[in-house]
């Protein structure tokens, strides 16, 4: 199996995923290794390199590749060409982080469709993991989600596919017994943080408001960072002034379990998760997460008051209120028989998610799809996901900015926001610079985003609507289109009408129309 990382080498649930994955099927004889991508003046992780068996050095990010995939399929053959020889047998290969990993593949298997079968992950409920496993649906083998949520969203996204969706769940390093904690009577409640420094996904500007409100409170606590990330020099600015907070920052995937042994709880704000690797090395530590109300894997893992606590959360939630409800579960836990959680916490993860059990899947996973047929990408079909020039983005339908203008023109004279700063937006740019509609702005998700600018026109966010005088918000977004919908009530209280471009019954054909094109 080959296992393509494009980026996050350092940090990351799918990097550790991948270091289990392949440790594992090596362990039981079978040939498996990484393929990675490194950016100008960036080294591999020195933990990472035993695994490594194909590298795109200095390599354009793959954010940034324009539908030119000429740096990565060479690298990415000769690593399956490799492989091939010594097993005589077709190469599982897993894409993973981006659609443009899937379009080198698809490159290849449009070619050489006996060398390869292609599984897609399904690692997040963040919607492009779908949408790419659907974009690329004619040469995928298999499809797999970590979580029984993520299953039961790709099997209503990709129904015809039914039979070849797997739910196996991430793996962790677990041994059958855990280090028991002195009692957190006598000394400071201990609480920790292990991931990404990433506010979009992970909202870790929270962390500091917790640890402010929780002095507030006058908890006796201590807070470690571990961890490293785009918002790092936020997280850095936003702590200073708080003593309780230690940032260690990056440390080896080994390092981890040496600080989730040390604390009490663990904690975890996200907007949104897949199955979070660091929410289960914590269970597997006996470390009591106390996480977000996403939907995502955590609610496989986390039973309130049995292995640990949720408080509620939707995508805009104020971080001030997330704060203040993680709060209230710390103090809530404090009452609690935290001891019993750990223990069921650990249990939980024994049972469900040690490495053996993954790595039994992958074996059956591996043969089940070695006896397919070939599955070529198809000649007439551009493999990239990105594009060049004025082609269309893969998360952008043909017929988008068709759509677009009509929608638009339909509002006519009225004052109108575009909901979402993304590719599709900046796709359709024409039509929306065309509208016979007084276009007011962009809305977005991402606060971080607020005050900057797209196609001309600036970014606000949703609770900023009432403020802006427009009486109409257009969804432009394939991608996350339904998610966007589902919270249409609440939109409109702030007193719009809601649009979508892509009616739930043409969802379908939308995606037949575009892989034609």
């Amino acid at each position: 199996m080959l296992i393509i990382l494009p980026d996050h080498l350092r940090v990351s649930g799918v990097t550790t995923w991948a270091i289990h994955a392949v440790e594992g099927l090596r362990d039981r004889s079978i040939p498996a290794g990484l393929i990675v991508h490194t950016q100008p003046g960036e080294s591999v992780p020195d933990f990472l390199a035993p695994y490594i068996v194909g590298c795109v050095t200095n390599a354009t990010p793959i954010h940034h590749l324009y539908g030119c995939l000429d740096e990565i399929v060479p690298v990415y053959l000769k690593a399956i060409n490799e492989m091939y020889a010594i097993t005589k047998q077709p190469v599982v290969v897993a894409p993973n982080l981006h659609g443009d990993c899937y379009g080198a593949i698809a490159t290849i298997a449009r070619d050489h469709p006996n060398l390869v079968r292609v599984v897609s992950w399904i690692h997040s409920d963040n919607e492009y993991d779908i949408a790419v496993a659907k974009r690329f649906e004619p040469m995928l083998h298999a499809i797999v989600p970590v979580s029984r949520e993520l299953e039961n969203i790709a099997n209503r996204k990709l129904p015809l596919r039914s039979d070849d969706i797997h739910h196996i769940p991430y793996c962790i390093e677990v041994e059958q017994g855990f280090m028991v904690r002195e009692s957190a009577a006598d000394r400071p409640l201990r609480i920790v943080y292990t991931g990404r420094i990433h506010e979009q996904q992970k909202r870790t500007s929270t962390l500091p408001l917790i640890a402010r409100r929780l002095n507030d409170l006058g908890l006796d606590f201590e807070f470690r960072i571990v961890g490293d990330g785009p918002e790092m020099d936020e997280l850095l600015r936003d702590s200073k002034s708080i003593e309780q907070i230690k940032i260690i920052g990056s440390v080896p995937p080994g390092e981890v379990r040496s600080h989730l042994q040390w604390a009490d709880l663990w904690v975890l704000p996200s907007r949104y998760e897949g199955q979070s690797v660091a929410m289960l090395e914590a269970l597997s530590q006996g470390c009591i997460p106390i996480v977000t109300q996403v939907r995502s894997g955590s609610h496989d893992a986390v039973i309130d008051g049995h292995t640990g606590m949720s408080v509620k959360s939707d995508w805009n939630t104020p971080i001030e209120v997330i704060a203040d409800r993680i709060c209230d579960a710390i103090m809530s836990a404090r009452s609690m028989d935290m001891d019993k959680m750990a223990h069921n916490a650990h249990r939980l993860a024994f049972d469900r998610h040690r490495v053996s059990l993954h790595i039994d899947s992958l074996v059956t996973l591996t043969r089940q799809v070695n006896s397919h047929p070939d599955r070529p990408w198809p000649k007439d079909l551009r493999a990239s996901y990105s594009a060049a020039g004025s082609e269309l983005d893969g998360s952008t339908p043909p017929d988008a900015a068709k759509r677009m203008m009509s929608i638009l023109k339909s509002l006519e004279g009225k004052r109108v926001l575009i909901y979402c700063s993304g590719q599709h937006t900046k796709d359709i740019s024409s039509a929306i610079h065309g509208s016979p509609a007084e276009i007011v702005g962009i809305i977005d998700d991402d606060p971080s985003k607020v005050g900057t600018g797209l196609i001309g026109y600036p970014i606000y966010t949703a609770d900023m609507i009432p403020d802006l005088g427009a009486t109409e918000l257009v969804i432009s977004s394939w991608i996350y289109e339904d998610t966007i919908w589902s919270k249409k009530e609440t939109i409109e209280k702030l007193g719009v009408c809601l649009h979508r471009l892509y009616p739930v019954e043409e969802s379908r054909n939308s995606m037949l129309t575009m892989l034609e094109s």
